[in-house]
């Protein structure tokens, strides 16, 4: 018996399949235990950060939001974190207060990086709309009047991935840079399924499920340093512009069926 951990966020399924504390199948060979130091735990808990992130990006934005960043004019620029952190906060309250007016709701998440030089800019990922009512770009534009809006169009192949590690990247003290996070209220967080699946060890080349391919190069077969027994990991990905939830997304599912 295994467990089998699946977050369904629509057009991407993850699956995480492992064995139960310190219990492996029957006769199942067992790989030497390793203690956890600190540093151990320290990046464990860093990826399960990027994983919650990765997910509540996919599960929220499609491809064709927006990755913005904003920048101050040197002459606007803020000195401390304190001044940053209004800035952009004045910034996500105008936004906000349009898109309610308009009877949308925002969804945003939010990085505030000072840069090895000492400069503050900001990263967000935030949904396009471009009705005759409300109009993201035009928002942004009349909302930002302090310096660059760089707008970035949001890609399904490895971009959500990237930017969660990206806007949780921790302080590094030798650059004197680091991110402060923060999102909306109103995303919808991935919950995962769980279940205990009465097989004693699974396929180590997992098929899709019905309108889902495996992605290329997600698929990791590992050992469990701890417990010293098998995982498995893998991602699949809708084959249609319609996912299993009724969603529909724009522009081209590349990559095709594995």
């Amino acid at each position: 018996m295994y467990d089998k951990i699946t977050y369904d966020m629509g057009w991407v399924v993850q699956v995480e399949k492992h064995y139960p504390g310190n219990y492996g199948a029957p006769g199942m060979a067992r790989a030497p235990k390793k203690k956890r130091t600190p540093e151990d735990i320290a990046r464990q808990n860093e990826r399960n950060k990027v994983k919650r992130v990765q997910r509540t990006i996919i599960m929220n934005f499609k491809e064709g939001d927006w990755h913005l960043t904003l920048t101050h004019r040197k002459e606007e620029r803020p000195e401390t974190e304190e001044e940053a952190k209004k800035y952009i906060g004045k910034f996500l309250d105008k936004m906000r207060a349009a898109y309610k007016k308009a009877g949308y709701p925002f969804k945003y998440i939010c990085a505030t990086e000072k840069g090895k030089r000492g400069a503050y800019h900001y990263h967000l990922i935030i949904e396009d709309i471009a009705a005759p009512d409300l109009n993201t770009k035009n928002m942004v534009m009349k909302f930002w009047p302090h310096g660059m809006r760089n707008f970035s169009p949001l890609y399904k192949d490895g971009e959500f991935e990237d930017l969660a590690e990206y806007l949780t990247k921790k302080e590094t003290k030798e650059e004197g840079k680091g991110h402060s996070y923060t999102h909306s209220r109103n995303l919808v967080m991935p919950k995962p399924k769980r279940e205990k699946i009465h097989q004693k060890t699974w396929r180590k080349d997992p098929i899709p499920k019905k309108g889902y391919y495996i992605v290329k190069d997600s698929v990791i077969n590992g050992i469990n340093p701890v417990t010293g027994y098998p995982y498995q990991h893998y991602t699949m990905r809708c084959t249609s512009e319609e996912d299993t939830h009724g969603r529909i997304y724009t522009g081209t599912i590349r990559g095709g069926p594995q």
